[in-house]
């Protein structure tokens, strides 16, 4: 097999068909006439490409490549992998079939540059952003776990009877359920959630702080002072 001149337009391989006549181990004209008898079953910019007039000029110039007779044609043909398949079913030879997958492991793929360090780099840096974003991310979307909503529940439910004065207290007797809601209220509108397990588990520990100081509204205070001294008078 010939050493391949390597072929590109637009930066996709193809072979032009002095080439493919050659490694195909015929000549220009037996392509040329399979082409032209089966030219309903080839579509343009999938199996080949045309080039003419000052497209055609420039690219002789820039590949510089060997085109023998095809040179001074009206149209240059470039086959595209797809094209060349065509071309081995209509020679349907042993040595077509055998040099089209030769040029389909070894031409028409381009072998994968090996990056530099710096691209390296760059590569590891956006996979570590992309993973500090992941995590971010479900910090942000996740809400407290089963401990976490406990643990609040406990320091609110402390806070409140405290508020109260105590479990024994008159106003925990009385009030109690209109202040434990009060309580979570303000939580879920601190929060901004419906629901006081819905707060984002990256604000837990706001969370509890903000349970630990929380107090009643005055009028909820001042109902709490009247139910306890109810309790002292009688």
């Amino acid at each position: 097999m010939n050493e391949l001149t390597i072929t590109e337009y637009k930066d996709i391989r193809v072979l032009t068909t002095q080439q493919l006549a050659e490694e195909y181990g015929t000549d220009t004209q037996v392509i040329t006439n399979n082409f032209n008898r089966n030219k309903e079953r080839y579509v343009l910019g999938k199996h080949y490409i045309a080039l003419e007039g000052v497209e055609k000029r420039e690219f002789i110039n820039q590949t510089q490549i060997d085109l023998g007779s095809l040179k001074n044609a009206k149209t240059l043909y470039l086959w595209t992998e797809k094209g060349a398949l065509l071309h081995a079913k209509s020679l349907n030879t042993d040595k077509a079939w055998e040099v089209y997958e030769y040029l389909v492991d070894n031409y028409f793929q381009k072998p994968k540059r090996q990056l530099t360090d710096r691209e390296i780099m760059r590569m590891q840096l956006e996979m570590y952003d992309e993973h500090e974003e992941r995590i971010s991310k479900l910090e942000t979307t996740m809400n407290l776990d089963y401990g976490q909503q406990q643990e609040l529940k406990k320091v609110v439910n402390s806070t409140v009877v405290k508020a109260l004065g105590g479990k024994n207290s008159n106003a925990y007797k009385k009030i109690s359920k209109k202040v434990f809601s009060e309580c979570n209220r303000d939580v879920q509108d601190y929060f901004h959630v419906n629901s006081r397990n819905n707060i984002p588990r990256m604000k837990y520990y706001e969370a509890i702080n903000y349970a630990t100081k929380w107090e009643p509204c005055n009028n909820t205070k001042l109902a709490i002072q009247d139910c306890n001294n109810q309790l002292n008078i009688a």
